[in-house]
């Protein structure tokens, strides 16, 4: 149960964050977004592995997973500028469904060393829903 309302907090604070992003895009470019929220990242990055005394470690990874940096500042840029021509909700509906659609497909594959998760026809009626409610959101504002 702690999983589900770590992951609901998650959520929550997702659609706080890219809102405050979209705001941030009033006042800078998408560069200067992306610097701030990866900057504050690394910064508290840093200050965690002094705490600890502990270094990065770089080896035995697949290369595809530093790709991740890439994929933030995608997701970064392109969720604060859509949120500034759409709304916060449009654009989380819509990323959600990209998120739920993509992680079907890693897990039906066992993309990126994930365990394979076939999908089953009893999934139908979520992706189905999902559809709707992403309609609901699009078409209602």
């Amino acid at each position: 149960m702690l999983y589900y309302l770590l992951l609901l907090a998650a959520g929550a604070l997702q659609g706080v964050m890219v809102s405050l992003n979209a705001q941030l895009g009033n006042y800078y470019s998408m560069f200067a977004i992306c610097f701030f929220v990866h900057g504050i990242a690394l910064i508290l990055l840093l200050a965690f592995l002094l705490a600890r005394k502990t270094d990065l470690r770089f080896r035995g990874a697949p290369w595809y997973v530093y790709l991740v940096g890439v994929f933030g500042i995608a997701i970064v840029a392109s969720s604060s500028w859509c949120t500034l021509k759409l709304s916060a909700g449009v654009m989380l509906a819509i990323s959600t469904a990209g998120q739920i659609i993509s992680s079907q497909l890693i897990d039906q594959f066992g993309l990126f060393g994930m365990p394979v998760q076939k999908f089953r026809a009893r999934q139908l009626p979520g992706y189905v829903l999902l559809a709707a409610g992403v309609a609901l959101v699009v078409l209602g504002t």
